[in-house]
């Protein structure tokens, strides 16, 4: 995978390796859920260019004031979309 888009995020994680848990869990039930799929296409998103399948694209490290987030993919643009779910999808479901 050569795409790469990175975010961060400030604030305080203790734990990363709970949070890159918890997202691995999530984007297993992307592909599960018919409801969430439904919900990511309201939001703007398209599931389908967004390749829901596969191995889990998010990286957590630790920042100066934060945490860095990394989207994995085949290129930077379906990277750069994948950060777009994790704004609109992963964000308020990981810090819930």
């Amino acid at each position: 995978m050569d795409g790469r888009a990175e975010l961060l995020i400030a604030g305080e994680f203790a734990d990363l390796g709970m949070i890159a848990a918890r997202s691995a869990g999530i984007w297993v039930g992307l592909t599960l859920d018919d409801s969430a799929i439904a919900a990511l296409r309201r939001d703007g998103l398209d599931p389908t260019a967004l390749r829901l399948t596969g191995l889990h694209p998010f990286e957590y490290a630790p920042a100066d004031g934060g945490v860095q987030v990394v989207a994995h993919a085949n290129d930077n643009e379906i990277a750069e979309a994948l950060l777009d779910l994790f704004r609109v999808y992963f964000l308020r479901r990981l810090l819930a």
